[in-house]
């Protein structure tokens, strides 16, 4: 169950970044009335990039082979803080399209299935992989600013290269238009989300903990 649990979130999240590709390549690659500038490939490239869903899932995918193939260079991701750290980011890239961008957002076609996949269903199953076959009882509260560097770490590339090229993904890190105290509390409040989504993720890998060992 472990394995088919994750072969079946490999194929849901490879699927939604594929499809988000498919869809975002050929509409920045050209000049239309939503773009004015076409990219070339790397930018392009650079661009998908920037987004934190796509980040988060190919995060995901990547713990996922970490577990399924022992490979030594991939270890990083199978440690149980970096583990929960993407339990955390996957929950607020959820709960953050959810409540903040579904409701402006109309889209349809493979657009359409990519979001659902890439911000519902992948962060359900990971979350239900998490709890049921990770690792639990060694994650400490101490450990929650160890789980919150992957964030800080993004936030701080967007920024500066939105410095360089004044593109942001997402309008809550646009320095140019809230500056960057704007910008500042924009991420405070993100971080005690996903601070407090740590916490009570801390908190399920002891009672998860507690229950195996009662078994």
């Amino acid at each position: 169950m472990r394995i088919l649990l994750a072969w079946v979130a490999i194929l849901v999240g490879a699927t939604g970044l594929a499809l988000d590709w498919w869809a975002i390549f050929p509409s920045v690659m050209t000049v239309s009335a939503t773009n004015a500038v076409a990219r070339s490939l790397p930018d392009a490239f650079i661009y998908f990039w920037t987004y934190f869903t796509h980040l988060t899932n190919l995060w995901l995918l990547l713990t996922y082979a970490a577990v399924l193939s022992g490979w030594n260079w991939l270890g990083w991701f199978r440690r149980p803080v970096i583990m929960a750290s993407a339990a955390a980011f996957i929950t607020l890239v959820m709960l953050y399209y959810h409540f903040m961008l579904a409701p402006t957002l109309q889209l349809e076609g493979a657009l359409g299935i990519a979001t659902v996949l890439l911000h519902y269903v992948a962060p359900l199953l990971y979350l239900v992989w998490w709890a049921l076959f990770a690792a639990h009882g060694v994650l400490r509260f101490s450990q929650i600013g160890l789980m919150l560097l992957p964030g800080i770490g993004y936030v701080a590339w967007v920024l500066l290269r939105g410095a360089i090229v004044h593109e942001y993904p997402y309008d809550i890190l646009d320095a140019d238009k809230f500056g960057y105290g704007g910008v500042a509390i924009g991420v405070a409040v993100l971080l005690v989300a996903v601070t407090i989504f740590s916490l009570v993720l801390v908190g399920a890998d002891k009672l998860l903990a507690r229950r195996a060992a009662a078994v």
